[in-house]
């Protein structure tokens, strides 16, 4: 029953990947995915499904929404501030047309910290990106890979009001400042490795000619002089206040969010347009807070998985995979199951749900285990099925073929050596 139970869980797992790689609901994919492992694993199904499966939904909506509505609302105030825009401007302008790719990639990792919303910055960063590019002569291709391997950078600094690393610290009972020096290195690691690789394909693509080739609908004359944006320095005060709130005074992520929504607010009440806009902004945030649903609908086949048989024979498999080492463990429960799901949320808390009591009994340091999840969760979980990877490419107009190799190397390649050297930092003791 076992192995019979295990092929269902990989069964169900090559559904969700399939089905994603097609555009289909995550909703609707782990769904099905939870009744194939419950009715392979030999348990009841509909108690599989009504108990076990949305149990695990609801408990992950109770954990994480608070942390979505915060960060959706708060990302929607600065969208509305116009701060996005100011900073983008400010970069483009110190830096210039020669400096196009670390132009788009510095913009984007600012944006990032600041706490604005990955969509936001593609929607803003894709026009200056295409007009500055078609005066270095750059590929459109590197688009995608100068954005999402700054949003990728951003997620590896430790303190930050984000679920990748508010779970793994709640669950360990750590901070969200655990392993600094871990954190730095693997911050140099996917920053700089990120900067460096995409400046050089750069220069690759003007030596050889490679240029930027306009699609329908490109705007290439960007005005960087536009008036009435505001300072750019005024996106360190809300941002600051978050992460004090959070790392000084061990606010909640999301109380800490609210109020940089608040501070926001006052900041930008006639630039917003007064209460009535405020709140139409909160309320757009808070829509799209949900979101939340299809990260915790993924999550919750995480919880079936851990209530049939085949999880002993999976776990077994992890185990020998990992030569002893709960880093390892943790690193390659993580990877294999966001890169199955395409979530790195997905992966995190299938780990956290199964694994932690059991990391911690093989002599795992809280510490060294809270940043290791949060950087392993980022590396298989950006492969070519990724919502975000899809969404990227095609709203910058660059095929899988062109774009995906850049991809690749800022979100897979970096954080995944990253994560090995944190692990070496680990079993040596530098934390």
């Amino acid at each position: 029953m076992e192995i019979i139970s295990f092929i269902g869980i990989v069964v169900a797992l090559v559904v969700i990947i399939l089905g994603s790689l097609r555009g289909y609901s995550l909703i609707l994919l782990s769904t099905i995915a939870a009744l194939l492992v419950g009715l392979s694993g030999g348990v009841d199904m509909f108690m599989s499904y009504e108990v076990t499966y949305m149990g695990g939904v609801a408990n992950m909506v109770l954990v994480l929404f608070p942390i979505f509505l915060g960060g959706q609302m708060f990302g929607k105030m600065l969208e509305f501030s116009g701060l996005p825009m100011s900073v983008a401007n400010a970069v483009f302008k110190k830096l210039g047309p020669s400096s196009s790719v670390a132009a788009v990639y510095i913009a984007t990792l600012l944006m990032s910290v600041g706490g604005i919303n990955v969509f936001v910055i593609i929607f803003t960063m894709y026009p200056l990106a295409a007009a500055f590019f078609q005066k270095a002569g750059i590929s459109r291709s590197l688009i995608p890979g100068c954005v999402l391997g700054g949003a990728v950078a951003m997620q590896v600094l430790p303190g930050m009001p984000i679920s990748n690393i508010i779970l793994p610290a709640e669950a360990f009972g750590t901070t969200p400042m655990a392993g600094l020096w871990m954190a730095i290195v693997g911050f140099i690691i996917v920053g700089g490795g990120n900067l460096w690789y995409l400046h050089r394909e750069g220069q690759k693509c003007i030596a050889r000619g490679d240029g930027f080739v306009p699609r329908e609908g490109d705007t290439l004359d960007v005005n960087l002089d536009v008036e009435g944006l505001p300072n750019p320095w005024l996106l360190l005060p809300p941002m600051a206040i978050v992460v004090v709130l959070l790392n000084m005074f061990a606010w909640p992520a999301w109380a800490a969010l609210y109020i940089g929504c608040v501070l926001l607010g006052l900041m930008f009440w006639k630039r917003i347009g007064g209460l009535h806009k405020i709140v139409n902004a909160l309320a757009d945030g808070a829509n799209s807070s949900q979101s939340v649903i299809n990260t915790a609908a993924i999550c919750g086949l995480a919880t079936v998985v851990g209530a049939v048989p085949g999880y002993n024979v999976l776990l077994g498999f992890l185990e020998k995979a990992s030569f002893g080492s709960p880093y390892i463990l943790l690193f390659i429960s993580i990877a294999v199951i966001a890169g199955f799901t395409g979530s790195a949320t997905g992966g995190l808390n299938f780990v956290l749900e199964n694994f932690t009591q059991k990391l911690l009994d093989m002599g795992g340091n809280p510490y060294a285990l809270t940043r290791i999840t949060n950087i392993a969760q980022i590396t298989f979980d950006s492969l070519p099925h990724n919502s975000a990877i899809v969404l990227t490419l095609s709203y910058c107009g660059v095929s899988h073929k062109d774009g995906y190799k850049h991809l690749f190397f800022c979100t897979v390649v970096t954080t995944t050596l990253a994560t090995i050297v944190n692990i070496v930092m680990a079993h040596i003791g530098i934390i």
